[in-house]
Formats: C-alpha cells, structure tokens, sequence
C-alpha cells in the first residue's frame, strides 16, 4: 500500500503546538491545587499523540531509512549517546528532585518541571527513531510472520501503556489490585519483544572482522542499555506523563532484550564467522567467473584471469592451467601465477607428468598434502623448495574428455582441505565450460563478425537517411524505407533553396548487401556536395554521373531521380536516371498520370550519351495534387503467385485515399503492400516519398519530428 506522506513541516508545526500545551498543562498543574483527573487523561492523550506524529514525522528521515546495515548501527550507537549527552547536559544546569509517596512521583520545584519535560522530549526524541532502526533491523531478510509479531507487540504494549494510564501505576510486573491487568499485557510484550529479538538474520551476513568489532561494541551497547533507564528515565518522565512513561519503559526493555539476544547470537557465530567469510568469497568468485566466462572469448586473456582468481578463492600461493593442444597432442602450459620463468621451463618435470596422466585417465582430482615426504613425488619439492602441498582438477569437456588441468600449490604442508578441492573443482568445471565456449565462439566468429558487422551498417545505413523532413511551404511530406536485407542500396534525400523550394533526390543501387550500401553512402556524399552548388534536376544528375562513372564497378549502376518542387510557382520540376517513374494524382480530375522522362543509370556512360538522354520535364501542381516517388522494391514486391505490386495499384489506392493527409495515406500504402504479399519476403528494398499539395498547411511550420520519417 502506498504512504501517504505527510509535508515535514505540518508534523513539526503540530508536535511543537501539542508540546507546548503539555507543557503548560504541567505548570497550571503544579501551581494549582485543584484536581485535574479528567484533564490529565487529556494531557495523556496529547502525549501519545505527540509520540505518533514525531513517528510520521522522523520516518521520512534519511536516519532511520537506510537499508545499510553499518549505517542502521552507526546512527544506532549516535542515538544512544545523543540521550546521554542530553541527560547529562540537563542534570549539569538543572539540578531536579521528586518526592511523592504515591506513583507517579511530582516536581520538588520549577526546575524539576522543566528538567522533567525536556527529557520528555529527549525520550520521544531519541527513542522513537532508534526503534525505528531496530525495525530495519528485523526486517532484514524478513521472515512470514515478522510483521505479525511486530503488529502484535505494538497492540500488546499500546495495552499496556493505556493500563497503565487508567490506573495510574507503574509499569511493574504484581499482581496485588489491579496490578494484574498492567503485568499480563507486559508479560505478554515481553514474549514479543523476545520473539522479535531473534530475527536478527543481519548478523549472519556479517564479515568476521565485523562480527567480532560488533560484539566488542555490543557489550558496551549492552552495559550502556541496561543503567540507561535508572539514569535517565526513572520517576522523571513519569512526573510528566505516566503513559510516556510506560512508552519509554517498554522501549528500554524492547533496547535491552534486543541487544542481549543479538550479542549472544554474534557470539555463538564466531566460531563459524572465519567459514562464512570463506563460502562468502567462494560465492562472490564464483559469480565473479561465470561473468568472466560470459564476457571473455580470448583464450589466452581467459586462462590469464582464471589463475590468479583460483589462487585466491582456495588461498593458494602458486597457480597454473595446462590445456590440451591438439597439434602437439600434448599439455601446455596456458597460464601461470606467482611463478618465476625459470620455473615455468622446467613444467615437464616427470613428477607432474605423472600426475597430469593419473589425472587424465582417472578425470579425478588429485592431492598430495605431504610433498616434502612423498618418496613418489618428492622431486616436486626439489622442482620448487617452496611448495609443500599441491593439488590439482580435471578440466572436463562436453565431450567428456579432458582438455586441461588446474594446478595449485601452497608452501605448507596439509594446506588443502575438502573445501579447497571442491571449490577447484568448481572452478575447474567453469573453467572447462569457458574453453568449450571459446572454442564455440572461435568456430563461429566470422559469422557472428559478419552479423555484427551487417547490423552496424544498417544502423549507419539509417542514419544518412534525413533524420527530419524539412517544412517547405503548404506541403505535406511522408517517408518510408524497408530493406530487404540487413542493409540496403536504397536512398533518399532533401535538399532546399529558400523556404518555398524543395529539392528531392531518391535513388536504387544495383545489388544488395553490403556493396549497395557502400555506394548509396558515397552517393549521399556526392549529392550533398552537388546541390549545394546546382539546383536544377538535370545539372545535378549529370554531374553526380561524371563524379561516379569512375568510382563504380562495371557491373554496378545506380538509378536516380531528381527534383524540385517551387511551391511559389505550383511547379513540379524532375529528371530520371533511369529510375522509376513519377506518380502524380490530379485532385480536380480524380486520375493518376505517370511520367516517365527519358534517361540512363548513373554510371553506364561516361557523359555523352547520359547527357543527351536526360531530359527534364515540368508539371503543374494543384491544391490536393499527390505526388509519389519510389524505388522499383515497392513497384515490384510480389505475392505467392509471382505477380508485381506495379505502378497501378500504388496509382488506385492513392486515387482512393486522396482525401487523407500524408501520414494516414503512407500508412493505407503500407498496409496495401503487405496485404499484397501476404508474408512474402521482399526481394528487394522499398523506398516510398509522398508529397501531398496541402493549401491548408501554414507557412514556415516547424520541422517534423524525424521518428516520422518511416524508417523501418
């Protein structure tokens, strides 16, 4: 459920006005010596109400809503000190005493009032957020039933403080009169308080340094604890408020059980504190090594990084990885750690030969916690003074043959234990599964290369697409592309000359793949340079030509249309390399014409012949007039039965959809051509502009977000 926060500065605004009104509850109370029962149940209440908004109001505090353990026991032990410093500092300047034969005691004088009421406000002050620390701390790790508990402590001792109220008598445990309702409810917290004292699963997760600094520091904490009610709280908050008196009672006994129940616990964990710390570590590595594995397909930086990790997880002095070569048919050292190059010359010793082929043919691990005195393998230890213990795993692959061993060595003697060989051969199977995958990975990387590869420059493919369509006068300008490859040799472009011209330059690259895009990438370049300087079709079609003829392979072409569309004069300007035709559907007749100037493919001619070819041709334009440029990909997608798309149906769904703006009729064409298809895959890419003639359209409008453009 959500927490309905509460703004800071209400709650303090509200704890002061209460405080303030107990306060002078107080003094009219000992100034007077007229009764005030009923108004004292009153004061009690506003008492209580105080401790409940302070609650809400220090919950939001970054002191009590850490989820760091050091920080929680920190602010803990700050806390702690805090109530007596202010005890202290209270006591130093005002001297108080209480006298009264009856409970609860009453102020001697004015200074005691006061001293009484300002270590009130230390207890809720101090208090409150310290409980709120150990509820951190019980919480950790939570079990099913902790909330329970906790819900039933606070009923429990909510009883038992409004007991105590009612009845005016301390919190003790008797049961003479009424005693008994006030001691079965604090006998019954107490249980709670005890149950809720061991849920303190923190402590296992400690380090060993730290469990034996926290119980050094819980034993001050404890000792601390346990005088800290007679020195502080004892007669004096109860001559303010018996029920901020049992409140403060309840707390220090929740302080004190809790305190004590988690000393024992680090206690009785010392013992095993040096084995956690080491299953910590091993799990930590482990976790460590299977990112490596998944991360790491260098064989040689791999077995690098394995040995020195082996070292430290079993506390081994030396370490090294032989590895199957399958050229040699032979062990090879693959990697070392804390071995000298002397040393590392002499690893055809006979001794670990031996022990290499015991290994092989047995695929078990291998111990020798004795070498000085091992007559078998004693030349180990003249191969190296300094080893005393070795132990080595099989590295066992899929296949179930050994492609490798872990060696490691410790100068002492019996310094491998059963944990230490499991933990190898934990290593040494992830070992082998990080081999098998580099061998996998090794097998398959020019694939893999060439599908990263692919991926890369589609995505730069994409990006020399415009990334925004320009806002030229009243037209509306939509744009899709489909590749049918990773990459493409499609391409598309705008160019402007002032706010009311729009220059467009669309393209195909013979072939597909990666040599298509190579081109259409130099033709962007080309183009750009080109238009800067020419804006008429013709000019920038036979100079793109001359620029490319010698650039191209024989076998390569590229088709190019370009044009320039003058909104001023409603005129439609354009040339064909031999590209696909224009599309242009007259609102005021409802038909659809193509045109299809002459012109060559950029690149089949030197200059002569492309020059005479291309011709440029004009059309008008009219409010509501649509003009279509594609590539051949959408012209000629084909369905199941081998039949084209064609220029006529894209004609009859624009006729049909004349009435929609450019987005919605982009999205009915795509729809039509998949329709069409019907799961086929497209043989070659699609590239579709759509420029629709909108008198509505306002003038110098900003450019359209780039995600528009239709880029698939």
């Amino acid at each position: 459920m959500k927490q309905i926060k509460v703004p800071s500065k209400l709650l303090l605004a509200a704890m002061v006005l209460l405080g303030l009104f107990t306060f002078t509850f107080d003094i009219v109370r000992f100034s007077s010596t007229l009764p005030f029962e009923r108004w004292t149940f009153i004061n009690e209440a506003i008492t209580l109400t105080i401790i409940l908004v302070y609650y809400f109001y220090i919950r939001q505090k970054k002191i009590v809503s850490s989820t760091d353990i050091s920080v929680n026991l920190k602010n803990f032990i700050g806390l702690l000190g805090g109530i007596y410093l202010w005890t202290f500092f209270l006591k130093l300047i005002l001297p108080a005493s209480f006298t009264g034969i009856d409970f609860p005691a009453q102020a001697d004088n004015f200074k005691s009032l006061l001293y009484s009421n300002l270590i009130a406000i230390g207890a809720i002050g101090f208090l409150v957020p310290m409980l709120l620390i150990l509820k951190n701390l019980i919480y950790y790790k939570q079990k099913s039933r902790t909330r329970l508990y906790v819900g039933l402590a606070l009923i429990s001792s909510l009883i038992s403080i409004i007991f105590t109220i009612y009845f005016q008598q301390p919190l003790d445990i008797h049961f003479s009169g009424n005693g008994w309702f006030i001691s079965v409810t604090t006998i019954i917290s107490l249980t709670l308080f005890a149950i809720l004292s061991t849920q303190n699963t923190w402590i296992i997760y400690l380090s060993r340094k730290k469990k034996y600094t926290y119980f050094l520091i819980s034993l001050g904490l404890l000792w601390a604890l346990t005088i800290l009610f007679d020195y502080t709280f004892r007669d004096t908050v109860a001559a303010h408020s018996v029920g901020l008196a049992a409140f403060t009672n309840l707390s220090w006994y929740f302080l004190v059980i809790y305190t004590l129940f988690g000393s024992v616990t680090i206690l009785f964990q010392l013992p095993t504190a040096r084995v956690f710390d080491r299953k910590m570590r091993e799990v930590h590595s482990l976790h460590r090594l299977g990112r490596l594995i998944s991360a790491e397909f260098d064989l040689k930086k791999l077995v690098e990084l394995i040995t020195p990790m082996v070292s430290e997880v079993v506390e081994a002095n030396y370490t090294w990885i032989e590895i199957y070569d399958e050229k040699t048919d032979q062990l090879r050292v693959a990697a070392i750690h804390s071995i000298s190059g002397d040393e590392n010359i002499e690893f055809n010793n006979p001794s670990l030969q031996q022990i290499g082929l015991r290994i092989i043919e047995n695929q078990k691990s291998f111990v020798i916690n004795n070498l000085p005195h091992n007559g078998q393998f004693q030349d180990l230890h003249h191969w190296n003074k300094t080893i005393s213990s070795l132990a080595a795993a099989p590295l066992i692959g899929a296949n179930g043959q050994t492609t490798g061993i872990i060696y490691a060595a410790k100068p002492q003697e019996y310094g491998f234990d059963p944990d230490d060989i499991t933990m190898l051969e934990a290593y040494a199977n992830q070992t082998a599964i990080a081999l098998e995958n580099v061998k996998l990975v090794k097998n398959s990387l020019t694939q893999e290369r060439m599908e990263q590869e692919l991926q890369i420059a589609r995505e730069v493919q994409m990006r020399l697409l415009p990334q925004k369509i320009p806002a030229v006068g009243n037209l509306q300008i939509e744009t899709l592309t489909i590749t049918a490859y990773e990459v493409g040799g499609d391409y598309y472009d705008f160019y402007t000359h002032g706010d009311d011209t729009l220059g467009l330059i669309i393209g195909d690259v013979s072939g597909k793949g990666t040599s298509a895009a190579f081109y259409m990438a130099e033709t962007k370049g080309i183009v750009q340079s080109i238009t800067r300087t020419f804006d008429a079709p013709g000019e920038i079609l036979k100079n793109i030509n001359k620029i490319l003829f010698d650039s191209l392979e024989k076998k390569s072409f590229i088709t190019l249309l370009a044009a320039r569309i003058d909104v001023n004069k409603n005129q439609l300007r354009f040339a064909r390399a031999g590209h696909c035709p224009v599309l242009h559907y007259h609102q005021k007749t409802g038909t659809v014409s193509i045109h299809t100037p002459p012109g060559m493919a950029v690149g089949l001619n030197r200059g002569n012949l492309f020059d005479n070819l291309l011709k440029e041709e004009k059309l008008s334009l009219a409010p509501g007039d649509i003009l279509a440029f594609f590539t051949d990909g959408l012209s000629e997608a084909m369905n199941k039965a081998g039949d084209e798309y064609g220029e006529e149906k894209l004609g009859e769904v624009i006729a049909q959809n004349a009435r929609l703006d450019a987005e919605a009729l982009k999205d009915i064409i795509i729809d039509s051509i998949l329709a069409f298809v019907d799961g086929q895959n497209l043989h070659d890419d699609l590239t579709l502009v759509l420029v629709k003639y909108d008198p509505e359209i306002i003038k110098n409008q900003s450019e359209k977000d780039g995600g528009k453009n239709g880029g698939i």
